[in-house]
């Protein structure tokens, strides 16, 4: 997979050493720091308009698969720009692949939102089913009315938690049962996952907020995969299968929402979604800058 860092906030220009590993395979950066700030948290349309637009002019579409770094996961509703690309270059049905420790179903949203991106992403016309791995937060438990069920009754998406609600063996939502990755145990779950995945392609998204805080540093409540888990796992869909492009956001960095009733309602959000307390920031750039260094080798391989 050719690597691409899309800068749209500060934490990927302080990893000199992804940037190497990136530029040594090929790999290209987009400059997009001017945009951050207006799709920081949540956005309008014309900006991820204006975002596509710089995509095409600066890499134009090609048949080698992408693997793009994007910083902090309040961008993940970046995906679906993302994805577009790779259903293109698939030409065929592809099944999308999301670790996170959120379902990112939130149905009352302001646009285009990191916490919605998936119900945009599962009726897109040649996704076949979202498959979300990892989830730990309260969105599939008290807060599961905020989600769309509707994704789930129509079976475009599938919710595997690592740990339900009240340590229940399974995560239900409505008719729908799942087994969980700490019921089942890693090696199992693996066996589970690969029988769940129906398409020959996938495309594969990970927040990092998936992880457990030693293998990163967010700005969102954790999960406990642990980075071992999710390289077995993609190494185990990859292998009988082919993957059309992925995307790895979770990186923290230090909010910018710009200014204006927008940035002030952002700042507002992110009080009251967010955990408050900052984390050391070289602490947290050497931590994720490891992680990515991973994945960006995980992806070389699983591709090759």
């Amino acid at each position: 997979m050719r690597p691409v860092l899309l800068e749209l906030d500060e934490a990927l220009e302080r990893q000199p050493g992804l940037r190497a590993a990136a530029a040594a395979r090929g790999g290209a950066e987009l400059a997009a720091r001017d945009l951050g700030p207006a799709l920081r948290l949540w956005s309008r349309p014309g900006v991820l308009r204006a975002l596509a637009r710089r995509f095409e002019a600066a890499l134009p579409p090609g048949r080698e698969p992408e693997v793009v770094f994007a910083g902090s996961g309040d961008f993940h509703h970046v995906t679906p720009l993302l994805l577009e690309r790779a259903i293109a270059r698939a030409g065929e049905p592809v099944t999308v692949l999301h670790f996170d420790n959120h379902p990112d179903w939130a149905r009352l949203t302001v646009g285009p939102h990191c916490g919605a991106w998936v119900r945009r992403a599962a009726r897109m016309g040649g996704v076949a089913q979202v498959i979300t791995v990892g989830l730990t937060s309260e969105d599939v438990g008290a807060k599961a009315d905020e989600g769309d069920l509707a994704l789930v009754a129509q079976g475009r998406l599938q919710l595997f938690a690592w740990r339900a609600p009240g340590g229940a063996a399974e995560l239900r939502i409505g008719d729908h049962a799942w087994p969980t990755v700490a019921h089942l145990g890693e090696s199992a779950f693996l066996d589970h996952l690969d029988a769940a995945v129906r398409t020959r392609s996938v495309y594969v998204t990970i927040d990092k907020d998936v992880l457990r805080p030693e293998d990163a540093v967010t700005n969102w409540d954790q999960g406990e995969a642990s980075l071992d888990f999710i390289e077995a796992a993609v190494r185990r869909i990859a292998w009988r299968r082919r993957l059309v492009g992925a995307d790895v956001v979770g990186d923290w960095s230090r909010p910018a929402y710009g200014h204006g009733p927008m940035a002030w309602a952002k700042r507002a959000e992110a009080f009251l979604d967010q955990p408050r307390r900052a984390p050391d920031a070289e602490l947290a750039c050497a931590v994720n800058e490891a992680a990515n260094l991973r994945l960006l080798n995980l992806f070389a391989g699983a591709a090759a």
